[in-house]
């Protein structure tokens, strides 16, 4: 594992998508419910925040799906919301926007005046970029970005190797077998480099002697690839599987209910679904973070390079650990005296020490 403190961080706020845009790009209405569009042109509309006073920041956002998708589309949307409620920004949107259409688009928010631009998804990095060097008063926020650029362009995310520590290191506190698995797609990128090499580094940590096993599935979308990949992991002898998909996820937590395995969640509903075998659902929010980046560039304090969310910034928390009411993790499972060991062993740590970077060979396929 090798670790290097990474630059141009910078002081404002604003998790983890990879999702690349399709269907049609059009700017929607920024008051109410967006009305989802993939083939045609909808109207375009600009509407003030809301009665009263307003600033004079105008934030424009755009998404690469539907902003009633129920899923990172609809995050970035409700999130756009948020901030438009305890901001008082103007705000507009549009959704749908195909890859091919994005540059363009992203031009034509900066040519009508937005103050801020903002891209829901690391796919918007590079034409981010191109734009930003030729309106340099507008700040350019790449949501998921890897790398950004000075002086407008910042790229936020959640700190994947804070989050992977973290699974990794309960699931070596908790594990009988010795032996652990992770199931994702797309090895090699770079915020899959930090999220399982992280999760190997925070469980070999733990446990010198716990045995790490990575499987990537072409489609992190396919529930039954996602099944199949968790009962190689089974066959293997895992105890814990952990998974970063999307509705792919819903084959590992099948495969964890019926053959007595931990795992975690993404919503209250998977606790109710499988509460012996979820150890946490993990929240990542979106909507603190908008309005934290809102108010750091109403206040001038916004600049380019990179920003990440996670314990370090508890104020505005990169995601949450949820089960109940009374303790972050299934109670049942997780102990107090693990929990405490927690506290110190990962959250003080990346409080501490919160930037850390891992690479394929860290992260590949395979066990170590």
């Amino acid at each position: 594992m090798k670790r290097k403190v990474l630059s141009a961080i910078v002081a404002m706020g604003l998790v983890l998508s990879m999702f690349t845009g399709c269907g049609g790009g059009q700017e929607a209405q920024s008051e109410g419910t967006a009305e989802e569009s993939t083939t045609q042109e909808s109207s375009s509309t600009e509407e003030d925040t809301a009665e009263g006073e307003k600033t004079d920041v105008k934030v424009a956002l755009l998404l690469s799906g539907s902003a009633n998708d129920h899923s990172w589309n609809q995050f970035g949307y409700e999130a756009l919301m948020k901030a438009k409620e305890e901001t008082d920004v103007e705000v507009a949107f549009s959704e749908n926007v195909k890859t091919a259409d994005q540059l363009q688009a992203i031009r034509d928010y900066a040519a009508k005046g937005y103050d801020v631009i903002i891209g829901h998804g690391g796919a918007y990095e590079d034409d981010m970029i191109k734009v930003g060097a030729e309106f340099p008063d507008t700040q350019f926020i790449v949501v998921a970005g890897g790398k950004g650029a000075d002086p407008n362009v910042l790229a936020v995310d959640t700190a994947p190797w804070q989050y992977g520590y973290a699974y990794g290191w309960i699931a070596a506190n908790i594990t009988e077998t010795n032996k652990i698995g992770f199931v994702t797609g797309m090895e090699g990128v770079s915020t899959m480099n930090n999220l399982v090499g992280s999760w190997r580094d925070g469980a070999k940590t733990a446990n010198p002697d716990v045995e790490t096993t990575a499987v990537y599935i072409a489609d992190m979308g396919d529930v039954a690839q996602a099944r199949e990949a968790a009962m190689s992991l089974k066959a293997a002898g895992c105890d814990v599987i952990i998974h970063e998909l999307n509705a792919g996820m819903q084959g590992v937590v099948d495969v964890c209910k019926e053959n007595g395995i931990y795992t975690i969640g993404r919503s209250e509903s998977d606790v109710e679904y499988a509460p012996e075998q979820i150890l946490t659902y993990t929240v990542f929010d979106w909507g603190p973070k908008y309005v934290d980046m809102v108010k750091k560039v109403v206040e001038g304090e916004i600049s380019g390079g990179t920003y990440f969310y996670g314990f370090h910034t508890p104020d505005t928390p990169g995601f949450t650990f949820t089960y109940d009411a009374d303790n972050g993790w299934n109670p049942e499972i997780v102990s107090t005296e693990i929990l405490e060991k927690f506290q110190t062993e990962v959250v003080d740590l990346f409080a501490a020490d919160p930037i850390r970077e891992y690479t394929a060979e860290d992260a590949a396929s395979g066990t170590k």
